[in-house]
């Protein structure tokens, strides 16, 4: 999928994704709703969160961070804003239920931040010897074989 593209689907489904919560938000009657109501504010919002913050992740990502390449971006965007809507969402239910406090909110945060540091630590670096299978049937680099080796004579 090209970047442009990419963009244009995105924007797209922030718009309708907004719209769908604001349909929610001034439809359904929150005190004679039952479950189905609550899931479809919650869904959407979630989905309009998400979507908005994947845009503007990338579009911050990307200007800022002109060595990245655009695939990068939009993983990591992606990542980051899952966790973000994930925070809202899950915030939004404490304050509905009146169980918000600033202590749950240090351990959302903190658990968001260990989600954060563990989907990190399971994608491979370039850099990492890891990252890369080495083929057995490779021949190696003489240099590393000769230097490896020296000769005394």
């Amino acid at each position: 999928m090209k970047l442009k593209h990419y963009l244009l689907i995105n924007l797209g489904a922030a718009i309708v994704f907004w719209l769908l919560w604001f349909m929610v938000l001034f439809r359904v009657d929150p005190l004679s709703t039952n479950w189905l109501g609550w899931g479809l504010f919650y869904l959407t919002m979630f989905a309009a969160v998400f979507s908005t913050m994947s845009l503007f992740g990338f579009i911050l990502r990307f200007s800022l961070i002109r060595q990245q390449l655009a695939h990068r971006a939009v993983i990591i965007a992606f990542r980051q804003a899952a966790l973000i809507a994930i925070g809202v969402v899950v915030i939004l239910w404490l304050l509905s239920r009146r169980l918000f406090s600033w202590f749950n909110l240090f351990i959302l945060a903190g658990g968001l931040a260990m989600l954060e540091f563990f989907m990190l630590s399971c994608q491979p670096r370039d850099n990492h010897p890891s990252a890369h299978k080495i083929n057995k049937y490779k021949s190696r680099p003489k240099e590393i074989i000769s230097s490896t080796f020296k000769e005394d004579h």
